[in-house]
């Protein structure tokens, strides 16, 4: 983050660490390279310098991932990412949300959610969207350490302690 202020490239950078994180989190071959115990240290180099620069990542950033990569911590790439990620939306002032939903919301209840959001925080608001199913229904939202859960499976969770005690 730092070496990114100071060349004047932050938001650049954040595109590519999105894109990055994007190619983890959809190749599991790229994973496996990362992860692998028996990858080489040079190899691992070589073929992650290889898929960054046919995705177009710059120099700084190639740079970057290949000496994590020599120092053994190339299964680092996707938390690098995400703190990255967390430092950035911190130093804007963006404060991050996250929503759970059993069902995919449409575009209008997203921004409404949204909306509220940053009229109760003062702040802008990025919020990550996560499907979960096992909730059965309606919604659990997380803002730092802030847990509201208004999902059915915790609805019902309450209401069989409360058939338990009588």
């Amino acid at each position: 983050m730092e070496l990114s202020v100071e060349k004047k490239c932050v938001d650049s950078i954040l595109e590519e660490i999105v894109r990055i994180k994007s190619m983890l989190e959809k190749s599991e071959d790229f994973n496996k390279v990362i992860e692998s115990p028996v990858v080489s240290r040079d190899l691992q180099k070589v073929l992650v310098i290889s898929i960054l620069k046919k995705a177009s990542i710059s120099k700084l950033l190639i740079n970057f991932f290949s000496v994590v990569c020599l120092n053994k911590r190339s299964y680092l790439i996707g938390r690098i990412c995400d703190r990255f990620i967390e430092m950035y939306v911190s130093s804007k002032g963006i404060l991050t949300a996250e929503l759970s939903s059993a069902t995919e919301l449409s575009e209008v209840d997203l921004n409404l959610v949204k909306k509220h959001i940053q009229e109760s925080a003062g702040s802008k608001v990025n919020l990550i969207i996560k499907l979960d199913p096992s909730i059965l229904g309606g919604y659990i939202l997380k803002i730092g350490s802030l847990m509201l859960d208004g999902s059915i499976r915790s609805k019902l969770q309450g209401l069989k302690i409360s058939m338990r005690k009588g």
